[in-house]
């Protein structure tokens, strides 16, 4: 399953991103939010994912690029959607169930 792409906006300096943010709301139910910065001590890049849940990281994760850490979130972005659309899934179906037995 493919869900939409995140749009992201990025900061640079010296042509060089320092730091990458993407924010999806659904409905105004879920948020989840994506923060990339570049630490140049270690020249990585750190992921820090907010959201409900299992979707939050306490630590951010590192990365030797820019474009792997907005990998890592696309996967983390697509399995929670995943998640929710089985949930959605399994109402609606819950749904007819009861509609049609009441019938």
């Amino acid at each position: 399953m493919q869900f939409k792409e995140l749009a992201w906006k990025d900061v640079i300096s010296d042509s060089m991103v320092v730091c990458s943010h993407c924010e999806f709301n659904l409905c105004g139910a879920i948020k989840m939010e994506f923060r990339i910065n570049h630490e140049p001590e270690e020249n990585k890049y750190l992921l820090y994912t907010f959201g409900k849940g299992s979707l939050r990281r306490l630590q951010p994760e590192k990365y030797d690029s820019v474009e792997s850490a907005k990998n890592k979130a696309y996967r983390v972005y697509n399995n929670e959607m995943s998640r929710i659309k089985k949930a959605v899934d399994y109402l609606v179906a819950d749904d007819i169930y009861l509609s049609s037995a009441a019938k």
